[in-house]
This record gives C-alpha cells, structure tokens and sequence, in this order.
C-alpha cells in the first residue's frame, strides 16, 4: 500500500485532517483529540508538540499521531494502521526525534512498540494496560451520607497530596506535592469531593472536554476511608452531574490490574469500547541514527 507521512505544523492542520475520523470515535481517541483540543484553547501550554497523519493514496487517514514532549507518542488508526505504523517509524528513523514510548488503541501500541523495536533497536515495556469505558446513563447506587461538591481553595492543601499520591499509585510517577497545580484545577472547576462529616473522603476530576463528551480521571480515595462505597458513588454523582451538564456520554480510562475499579464502574453504567496499552522504550536506540 502506498501510503504518505505528513509532518504538520500546528494544531488546527493536525484537526482539520484528522478531526472529522477521530470524532467518529469520540470515545476511542478522546485522548488524542482531548490534548488536541487543550492545545487549541491553551496554544503555549505544552513546548514544541509534534503532529503527523499517514495517509493511502487515496488521502484517506489510516494514522494520525500527536506527541507533547515530554509525554508518550499518543496514536489513533484505522483498519490499515499497520501501513501507517511503519511508514510512521521509517520516518522518524530518517528524522530523528525523542520519542519516550507510546499510548494507544492496544493493538496499534503493540504494533508500533514491536516495530520501533525492530527499526530502532529499543525494546518496548508494557508500563500499563488500560480499558476505555462509556457512559450515557448511570445506573445510581445506594448513596453513602455525604456531600457531593466542587473542591473549594480550602481543600487545595488536600487536594494537593492526593494528587500526588494518585499519581504515584496509578502512573509510578514519584514527585513533590505540586500545591500550585492543585490550586490551579480547584480554581478552574475541576476537582470534585465527597464529603462527609467536614471531612473529604474522596476525589475525582472531570477532563479534556471534547464536542460531545467529557473525561473522568484522577479518581482517588485514601486508604483510610477505601471500600466504603465512596469512590463508586463520587464516579455516580460527577459523571451524572456531566450528563446534565449537556455531554452526551463520559468517558474514562480503567487501570485492567485492578479488578475491583473495573467492577464498580461497570455497575454504575461504564461499558467497555476498547483496551489501551502504554509502552516505555528502554535504552540507547542502537541504530546509530
């Protein structure tokens, strides 16, 4: 198959070629088009993003990819994504460019992880595999005593270290409190709580808002107050306030080692679209690039 890689120079390039067949599977690609979007809104936000589509002959879209140094290559495909996978590698084989690993569509990572490993010599690991989930109606559970509400400045102290500490249980990633970031998303509206007896019990975030849909992430309940019920009903209350709020369906990401998450969203109306898997390339590329 002949097929054609287009390095892109901007956002809007990147949306206007492959807005249209992302959006066809809003849930699927909500991350890429999620970071898309955010650089519209946000253009400075991240430092020299890399945008590229692989086309057939035809100019049909059988890849798209976007990546935000210093984070993973994001990718998106279609039913040839082989073809675009290892026009995509050839290319930056020939145009070198630190790419630390990959997130997408399972199938697409695992291709593009076996492949960079072939061309450029650094062997992917498997750093998560995910599932993406769907919601367009919640099935409410029995709702603990509690108040679901927006994080106040209040709770950015709290805020703070339970985003550190989700970090480091559900990513790896080890870092100082960063209170400033806390601040940032209590103030844009971000943060939700539940709260009981004056005391915060657990936490979730909506995000990348897209045309018909939102993400739920940042999910966290101290050990403390764990199997409780009170993440299960936070999920419930915040993805039912979203639907009111005018998105057509929520989406979010599922960490597939944990069962237990997994279970509680299905219950409460998250059906499953796809597996995602994320790799990290390990080592020197011996190529000699």
């Amino acid at each position: 198959m002949a097929v054609r890689v287009s390095h892109l120079q901007g956002v809007n390039e990147f949306l206007s070629i492959a807005g249209e067949i992302l959006y066809s599977n809003e849930t699927a690609n909500n991350l890429i088009l999620g970071v898309a979007q955010r650089l519209v809104d946000f253009p400075n936000v991240y430092q020299n993003p890399f945008f590229a589509v692989v086309r057939d002959a035809d100019e049909a879209l059988i890849l798209a990819a976007l990546m935000t140094p210093p984070h993973n290559m994001i990718l998106a495909g279609g039913e040839n994504y082989q073809a675009g996978v290892i026009a995509l590698v050839r290319y930056l084989y020939e145009n070198p460019l630190d790419v630390p690993g990959v997130i997408g569509p399972a199938h697409i990572a695992v291709y593009f992880s076996d492949e960079w490993q072939k061309v450029m010599g650094q062997p992917g690991e498997l750093s998560m595999d995910q599932k993406v989930y769907e919601l367009r109606s919640v099935h409410m559970p029995p709702m603990p005593v509690g108040q679901f509400r927006k994080a106040i400045p209040d709770d950015i102290p709290i805020i703070a270290g339970w985003l550190q500490s989700f970090e480091e249980e559900a990513l790896g990633k080890s870092q100082d409190v960063d209170t400033a970031r806390a601040g940032r998303l209590v103030n844009m509206g971000s943060i939700f709580v539940l709260e009981l007896e004056k005391e915060l019990v657990s936490m979730a975030m909506k995000t990348r808002p897209l045309a018909h849909s939102i993400t739920i992430g940042g999910v966290y309940t101290p050990p403390t107050h764990r199997r409780k019920g009170y993440a299960t009903a936070l999920v419930a209350r915040l993805s039912q306030h979203l639907l009111e709020s005018g998105y057509q369906f929520v989406n979010l990401f599922t960490d597939m080692a944990n069962p237990t998450s997994n279970s509680i969203y299905r219950k409460i109306g998250y059906h499953p679209v796809c597996d995602f898997r994320m790799y990290a390339f390990i080592g020197e590329d011996v190529v000699g690039r």
